[in-house]
């Protein structure tokens, strides 16, 4: 097809893309799909051996963690799954937040996703909070791993089905250097970029010196909210976030109203919550009698939940996630959606305890660095035992010169202005349970380099084994 019948049919496109935003009965849509999934899913050995059959009540089905699926996708036989085996591809998850997890997944599932959710997304990558600003021909900058991850595929998948709209930069399988030297060199020539946000901020923006005027910048790096106004002053848009994993593929939207925020699409996935009281971790397999759940429209602005996720082209069923998020809202006013607004919190296994007294985020403590108008590239915190004492120790690179001693006590201060649980546990306790050490610059940049999946910084309970490699550069 030419370039200008793609510009002619692409108002049309547009319109089929975002048509669903609008939608008023979220609620019953899901729920249609949802039988249907059930259907097809009570013919799969997954499906017997979960006990679905087509008379099934879905608050009945066991919900499900890894453990479950692995048998299934370490010897795969012909009906196991909602697909032929010869549609299924072996996708392996980052090792960022542990040891690899092999998972089979369907290219037709990957390929609807794209057609939906991607398709969607791409669009409101570029709204400007106004419209959308998209045009056929745009370059889009994908910062992201080769290899069997997910998001190779996804972006194996969408360049062999390209229509010719977008055009995908740079190669998937060069190195993460390499894929930064690529965004520097061409930077003027494109529309819009997915990366890590340490990335724009170290590696990127001090090179080329200037704003870039992207029309849009997309993350999954959870400080996007938090450090919005300083990424709109270098890009010319604040972010776009999104929330994907292995088991989820593409399934959300980003929010406009909400920067740093992002919406469900329910047109590829039915998302359950449990409220975080009740949050379930580790890898339990299979859980029988499973707590009560709360549908996605019945969610509450302000409260947190863990998300227990069925895709509906994918053969994992209430799949609880290792996820805590806060709904943030009812709809986004801008894009014209009535489905809840979320916003990522904190890992369920990801939050800091120190002697049961505060219980501190990532975002929170972003935040924290942040109003204590501490300079920093990136950091990471832990909670590190000394005799009998817990302390939260704060590794965090600069991005302007300070003290140890400054940086110390400006975070002490914010910490016990912002969590009342951080001024009891001084002052019950009496004594000073924050440590903080500088990192030289750099530190965040060569790790993410060393990393094989997908760049990202466990800003909240680093393992032993990365923590070494992020300090391996120090004398």
């Amino acid at each position: 097809m030419s370039q200008y019948l793609k510009r002619l049919v692409f108002p049309l496109a547009k319109s089929y893309a975002l048509g669903f935003l609008g939608e008023k009965n979220i609620g019953e849509r899901l729920e249609g799909t949802l039988e249907s999934r059930l259907s097809a899913g009570a013919n799969t050995g997954v499906g017997k051996k979960l006990g679905l059959s087509t008379s099934s009540r879905f608050s009945k089905v066991p919900l499900t963690s890894y453990g479950f699926y692995k048998q299934f996708f370490d010897s795969p036989n012909e009906g196991d799954f909602l697909y032929p085996l010869s549609d299924y591809i072996r996708v392996t998850t980052s090792g960022t937040m542990g040891k690899p997890k092999s998972y089979l997944l369907p290219k037709s599932g990957l390929w609807d996703c794209l057609k939906k959710a991607g398709f969607a997304s791409m669009l409101v990558y570029t709204h400007d909070g106004e419209r959308v600003t998209f045009e056929v021909g745009d370059i889009a900058y994908t910062n992201v791993p080769g290899g069997s991850h997910i998001s190779s595929f996804l972006t194996d998948i969408g360049s062999k089905q390209n229509s010719g709209l977008v055009v995908q930069c740079p190669d998937p399988n060069l190195s993460f250097d390499k894929k930064v030297d690529y965004f520097v060199q061409n930077y003027k020539s494109i529309s819009f970029a997915y990366m890590n946000v340490t990335t724009l901020f170290d590696q990127i923006y001090p090179r080329i010196g200037e704003p870039i005027h992207l029309k849009g910048f997309v993350t999954q790096d959870r400080s996007a909210a938090i450090l919005k106004d300083e990424i709109k002053k270098i890009t010319g848009n604040y972010p776009k976030s999104a929330y994907g994993s292995t088991e989820t593929m593409k399934s959300t939207i980003p929010s406009i109203e909400h920067p740093g925020a992002f919406f469900f699409d329910w047109r590829i996935l039915y998302p359950e919550f449990i409220p975080e009281a009740d949050a379930i971790t580790g890898d339990f397999g299979r859980l029988d009698e499973p707590p009560e759940t709360i549908k996605m429209m019945d969610v509450e602005v302000g409260k947190r939940y863990q998300l227990v996720a069925t895709p509906f082209k994918n053969d994992l069923m209430r799949y609880v996630m290792p996820d805590i998020f806060e709904c943030v809202d009812d709809g986004d006013d801008v894009l014209g959606s009535n489905a809840p607004v979320f916003a990522y919190y904190a890992r369920s296994d990801r939050i800091i305890v120190l002697h049961n007294f505060t219980r501190i985020s990532e975002e929170e403590l972003a935040q924290v660095l942040f109003d204590a108008k501490i300079p920093f590239i990136d950091f990471t915190a832990r909670r590190e035992a000394e005799g009998t004492r817990d302390y939260l120790t704060i590794y965090v690179e600069l991005s302007k010169k300070m003290t140890l001693e400054e940086v110390a006590e400006r975070a002490d201060a914010r910490l016990f202005e912002f969590d009342k649980d951080w001024k009891d546990l001084k002052n019950f306790l009496k004594y000073n349970p924050l440590r903080v050490r500088l990192l030289p610059r750099g530190s965040f940049s060569r790790y993410l380099a060393s990393q094989k999946g997908l760049p990202k910084v466990e800003r909240v309970e680093m393992s032993d084994d990365h923590l070494v490699r992020l300090l391996s550069g120090l004398n």
